[in-house]
């Protein structure tokens, strides 16, 4: 990822896509970089199998962080609240 923003900030590329949170928070340490806006927001997450167990006991500890104020706290040190979530789902719909 450090080469694609090397040419940008070269001016070998005009402008660069890519994983939001990524954006977010290397746009906020860079010189000269800024974020333009969200083209289509497509919330990551765990890939388990399909039907798998483990996907309600992830889901739960996600959302468990969320109220307690933890997940919060995360995204405001790296710096990307913006792309933060309100509740963890399994297999949300696609935001657009």
């Amino acid at each position: 990822m450090s080469a694609q923003f090397s040419a940008l900030q070269q001016g070998k590329v005009d402008v660069l896509m890519s994983t939001i949170n990524g954006l977010r928070y290397t746009v906020g340490r860079q010189p000269n970089l800024r974020f333009l806006n969200e083209f289509r927001r497509l919330n990551v997450g765990f890939a388990l199998d399909k039907g798998s167990p483990l996907a309600p006991a992830l889901q739960a500890a996600v959302n468990k962080l969320i109220a307690d104020g933890s997940y919060e706290r995360i995204v405001r040190k790296w710096g990307v609240e913006a792309s933060a979530i309100q509740t963890s789902e399994t297999n949300p719909p696609e935001l657009r």
